[in-house]
């Protein structure tokens, strides 16, 4: 076993109120074939990459990432539209945006992006972007189907899910894609009556 664990913080996306972001991506995988897509069942929205963190140091990293987001409500998000980053012309990344629950996953985000930082990790230099990525490119090139999909699609409803907990999950790099673990977990308050 090694001594460190490649991780990041996430929230899952369950497809029980979004199935549609299935059909969404099915209808890129059919216009861009040469892709790695996320298995759906994997889908997440990452609020802070860490990269390889020594094994003894995760009990303590996580207590300080539970304590700065104990006091988050769960909330629900709803996925719209299709993008790509960084353009159309050399996409690399496909994703489905959030709209509602956005400045929830951005606030989440800060507070783990503060815990993080107290424990030495280095601030992201780029501003929190709410978004679920559907696909990467193995070589990043034009494509008019794939453009011409997302244009279609930019402002499609493709349906909710709620954010009910925080997750410190395990990436291992396999040559099928990488294989996500959960590590630990915090259940969000699902607030007074509910």
């Amino acid at each position: 076993m090694s001594d460190s664990v490649r991780c990041f913080v996430a929230v899952k996306a369950p497809l029980g109120r979004a199935e549609n972001l299935r059909h969404a991506q099915a209808r890129l995988r059919a216009a861009e074939g040469d892709w790695k897509w996320v298995d759906p069942d994997t889908f997440h929205i990452t609020l802070k990459f860490l990269g390889d963190v020594e094994r003894t140091t995760i009990p303590e990293l996580w207590a300080s990432v539970s304590g700065a987001v104990g006091d988050t409500q769960e909330f629900k998000m709803h996925f719209r539209g299709l993008g790509v980053f960084p353009n159309a012309r050399a996409p690399r990344v496909a994703w489905a945006g959030i709209d509602a629950g956005a400045a929830e996953l951005r606030e989440l985000a800060g507070k783990v992006e503060a815990a993080c930082s107290a424990r030495g990790f280095d601030r992201e230099r780029r501003p929190f972007k709410a978004h679920l990525t559907l696909g990467r490119a193995r070589r990043p090139r034009t494509s008019p189907a794939l453009a011409a999909l997302v244009q279609e699609m930019a402002e499609a409803g493709l349906g909710e899910a709620v954010v009910d907990r925080v997750l410190l999950m395990e990436s291992t790099l396999t040559p099928k894609g990488a294989l996500h673990d959960v590590l630990e977990e915090h259940l969000l308050d699902h607030g007074e009556g509910e």
